[in-house]
């Protein structure tokens, strides 16, 4: 009874105290009643948690992810009310917890908005941790192994410290503190073995002491990319040519992922990042639309992105469903019906890309003693499952143009409507289709790259200025001009950029700010004019140029030797490689180029009349008569 009248005595005077607080008018948080509240809310989470989780039956993987899924959403939600100030969500646990204490709370005050607020914060960290745990992650040993550790070292007259029955959970990951140990239940004092006592592995490779956050790290990385470094090492020769490369090539595709796991995860110092982090992130990055990023207005956060795009596709196919089943449609069409409202999301390739990049920087950070551990073991994909989800996918792989072709040539361009006579829309899809030139080196041509040997015009293909870029060594070919080509005047063009003493057949185009290559904004603008004219199709792009190419000379029976030559293609074998393309020469080659079968017949060039081209180059005109 004694005990108990203090225990009343001391909560009657805390009351008091805090009822004076408020008849004053002040938020005295200090008095502890926000801390005792939401220390004990944390408690009974906790405990309640880990409770369910000792004693749940065993769970399908599908049952886990989705219970995962379940505490992600929760998250989302929770960082919803913080962004827009709504204090519901935690207004029931609050109560419930209140009423455990016995402490009456004024829900029409201040000190009630700054205790919701947090108590908010807390349920995210709760839920937070709750999935780590869910999924394995503790940040420190069992208290049970810890006490049997400890009672290893202690000498054999001294009596071991025995943990008590009560079941206890590992603290937040982070550094432990006393608050955190109460709340989890951790009250005995752990002693610590010493090196001596315990025949263990080497201690892990120390940890710098610097702070780095995450974005830091992705672009410390980048930066030692960029100076032709691999990244893999402390002490590493920069080859600067491979420097360029990197950033022109790979540079933006690792900023890009940066981007997205740094808003997923957080900015938060390396020293406090764990794999549960990882294991969340690429599971929320896998649902990101396929779209994300092409918004400049975009404002909501990536998780919320998700979120919606989640609703709204569930909601279309609910709408779909009940629609056609009031119609009677069958199962079949229900289902066909439904997939048609299916949001397309980041591609495998595209995920698979973004965890590469991730591990890449995590190697980094380990081989600088940043972190000990390499978080994407076990999250990025082994080649047995990446090969699975490609098969899963559905098939948006790159098409031949075929019969969409005829139809981008009777687009206006290609029908005598553009007042630019070397306009790159019209000429670059010609030389492509024509000769397999990829899409950068179609648009850098020199004029100077136009040539004549034995009365054949071809392409040097080479880099013959700074700016010019190869994509290999094999790429440096010579390569026919196509009847086709001379017939619509393309000699009559190169001849009039000579005249002006243009360097470039394309002097006017800009090169993109990311890669700074022509091909970057050239590829938006011919995505803008395809959609214009209803030729757009997403599994077609200037690529396909090549592939139908390729697919006219497959079906032309010419074997694969002179198609990797024409293609710039890298050799497969010793003969090849070492003995290739110098082997033809230039008449035999033009005989294989005129087997590219394609209809210009439709296609008005740009020199049709006289009054067009004004001094017509006599030379070029010769020719163009021969071919005819």
């Amino acid at each position: 009874m004694l005990r108990e009248a203090e225990v009343l005595a001391g909560r009657l005077t805390w009351l008091s105290t805090c009822a004076f607080d408020y008849a004053k008018g002040a938020t005295n948080m200090e008095t502890g009643l926000m801390q005792r509240l939401l220390s004990e809310l944390v408690r009974f989470e906790i405990a309640a948690a880990g409770h369910a989780r000792a004693i749940a039956p065993e769970r399908t993987r599908v049952e886990a992810q989705l219970a995962l899924q379940r505490e992600q959403a929760l998250q989302e939600t929770l960082r919803d009310a913080l962004f827009l100030g709504n204090r519901e969500v935690a207004r029931a646990p609050l109560r419930a917890t209140a009423e455990r204490l016995g402490v009456q709370l004024e829900e029409h005050t201040n000190d009630w908005m700054t205790l919701a607020y947090e108590a908010t914060r807390v349920l995210l960290d709760l839920s937070m941790e709750r999935a780590r745990r869910d999924q394995g992650f503790y940040s420190a040993p069992s208290p049970f192994f810890q006490a049997a550790i400890a009672s290893e070292t202690m000498p054999a007259s001294v009596a071991p410290h025995v943990l008590p029955m009560t079941p206890a959970t590992p603290a937040h990951p982070g550094p432990a503190t006393t608050a955190t140990a109460a709340a989890e239940g951790l009250t005995p004092k752990v002693m610590q073995p010493t090196a001596a006592a315990i025949d263990g592995p080497p201690a892990p490779k120390a940890v710098r002491r610097t702070a780095i956050t995450l974005s830091e790290a992705f672009e410390q990385y980048g930066e030692v990319r960029s100076q032709g470094k691999a990244g893999k090492d402390v002490d590493e020769t920069a080859v600067p040519i491979k420097g360029v490369s990197y950033a022109r090539n790979s540079l933006a595709n690792l900023q890009s992922t940066a981007k997205l796991i740094v808003a997923i995860i957080g900015d938060k110092p390396v020293s406090e990042l764990n794999k549960a982090d990882f294991t969340e992130a690429f599971s929320i990055l896998q649902k990101v639309p396929a779209n994300h990023g092409k918004s400049s207005t975009e404002t909501r956060s990536i998780r919320k992105i998700v979120q919606e795009t989640d609703l709204k596709e569930q909601a279309n196919k609910a709408r779909v469903r009940a629609e056609l089943e009031k119609a009677g449609a069958s199962n079949g069409n229900i289902e066909a019906a439904e997939h048609q409202e299916s949001i397309a999301r980041l591609r495998v390739n595209t995920v698979y890309r973004h965890m590469q990049d991730t591990q890449r920087v995590l190697r980094y950070l380990i081989a600088h003693c940043y972190v000990n551990e390499n978080f994407m073991k076990g999250v990025i994909w082994p080649k047995r499952e990446l090969e699975r989800l490609e098969i899963l996918q559905e098939d948006n792989s790159r098409k031949i143009w075929g019969d969409e072709l005829p139809k981008l040539f009777r687009t206006p361009v290609f029908q005598g409507q553009t007042t630019d006579i070397g306009n790159p829309m019209f000429w670059a899809p010609l030389i492509s289709v024509h000769h397999s030139l990829r899409e950068e080196e179609a648009l850098q041509l020199r004029a100077a790259d136009v040539a004549c040997e034995n009365g054949i015009h071809f392409f040097d293909i080479k880099v013959g200025a700074p700016w010019q870029r190869l994509k290999s060594k094999a790429a440096t070919r010579r390569i026919p001009i196509h009847p086709n080509l001379i017939v619509l005047g393309f000699l009559d063009f190169v001849a009039m950029r000579r005249r002006e003493g243009e360097d470039r057949l394309f002097p006017h185009l800009t090169r993109g700010k990311n890669r700074q290559t022509l091909s970057e904004n050239f590829t938006k603008d011919f995505t803008r004019y395809r959609k214009s004219h209803g030729v757009y199709d997403k599994r077609i792009d200037f690529h396909s140029f090549r592939t139908q190419f390729n697919v006219e000379l497959i079906k032309a029976r010419t074997d694969s030797e002179l198609r990797h030559i024409l293609m710039g293609h890298e050799m497969e074998t010793v003969n090849l490689k070492h003995y290739g393309g110098d082997g033809h020469d230039l008449a035999y080659l033009h005989e294989v180029i005129q087997r590219v079968q394609i209809d210009v017949s439709m296609i008005q060039s740009p020199f049709a009349t006289a009054k067009k081209t004004k001094v017509s180059d006599l030379q070029a005109a010769q020719t163009r008569l021969r071919v005819v």
